[in-house]
C-alpha cells in the first residue's frame, strides 16, 4: 500500500510555527518573564504549547483523514 507524501507547504508551515514558537519564548525569556511570577510564566508556557498544538493539529488532521 502506497502512502501519499504530504503537501510540501504542511511541512513549511510547521517548521515555521516551531521555530517561531522558539523565538516567541526566547524574547518572553529576555524582555517579559522577570516581570511575572513563576505560575505565570509557566501559565504563558503552557499556553504557548497548547497554540502550537492546535495550529499543528488543523495542519495535519485533513491530511492524515484522506490517507485512509
Amino acid at each position: 500500500m502506497s502512502k501519499a507524501e504530504p503537501e510540501q507547504w504542511r511541512i513549511y508551515v510547521t517548521i515555521f510555527v516551531g521555530l517561531g514558537w522558539l523565538v516567541a519564548i526566547a524574547l518572553w525569556l529576555i524582555y517579559l518573564a522577570g516581570s511575572l511570577g513563576i505560575l505565570e510564566n509557566i501559565g504563558v508556557f503552557i499556553l504557548s504549547i497548547a497554540i502550537v498544538a492546535i495550529i499543528c493539529v488543523l495542519l495535519w488532521v485533513p491530511w492524515s483523514f484522506k490517507q485512509g
